[in-house]
């Protein structure tokens, strides 16, 4: 399974184009052989910066890993590749699961701002936000969430609590290790060399700022869970 779900460009490969693709290939297959030790680092590290980790073996045991997370909590989601290849969506809404998405696709240029306000405030008053990830970085303890619209940030951010589902493919090692996976989704979504949206969550939101004591969720989620599914 690739760490990349998305197409990699099409038949054209320039020198940028190739150079990537053959920095992520090489990553991949570093991946694929230390898999098992990057897994035990990622959770040791994400557990050391306040996450709630949970391993499971396939899609199912996600969805019952999240239901008994969320209980009769709303969740809210947005467009994201790993989620609708799971099929996490709908598996919850069977569960009688509530759960909200935030597409705004459909709508007419002039009504897209208000719509998306709108959106922004149900998506700050649900109970959690739930977001695939692009990449897991094994040594410190990050998610990278990457988009074009932005949405995944503000899903992941306005919520109480932050649930990201991964496939163990996804750990890598490093932070530039988790760049050359985006710069590789970025061949097969945009013109750019990135997208616009790129975020790195290191645990729940904390600060200091107030008395020099240490606060979680000023500024995002006060609790993370991160699900590692090893189909």
């Amino acid at each position: 399974m690739s760490l990349v779900n998305q197409a990699m460009g099409g038949p054209k490969c320039d020198e940028y184009h190739c150079n990537v693709n053959k920095s992520f290939a090489k990553l991949e297959g570093f991946c694929l052989k230390n898999q098992e030790s990057l897994k035990k680092k990622a959770i040791q590290t994400l557990e050391s910066r306040g996450c709630h980790v949970f391993l499971v073996s396939n899609a199912e045991k996600a969805v019952d890993k999240i239901a008994e997370i969320a209980q009769s909590g709303r969740i809210v989601t947005c467009h994201d590749p790993q989620i609708e290849a799971l099929g996490i969506h709908e598996k919850l809404q069977k569960r009688g699961v509530r759960v909200q998405g935030t597409n705004v696709e459909g709508f007419e240029r002039g009504e897209i701002n208000h719509v998306w306000l709108k959106m922004r405030q149900e998506i700050a008053e649900s109970a959690f936000g739930l977001t695939g990830v692009q990449a897991v970085v094994a040594n410190h303890g990050s998610l990278m969430l990457m988009d074009e619209r932005g949405s995944v940030h503000t899903v992941s951010a306005l919520p109480y609590k932050h649930i990201a589902v991964a496939k163990v493919q996804q750990i890598v090692p490093d932070l530039a290790d988790a760049m050359i996976v985006a710069r590789s989704a970025s061949l097969g979504k945009t013109d750019r060399k990135l997208v616009r949206y790129i975020s790195i969550v290191t645990g729940p939101s904390s600060t200091s700022d107030i008395e020099g004591k240490n606060v979680r969720g000023m500024h995002g989620p006060k609790e993370v869970y991160v699900i590692l599914v090893e189909e």
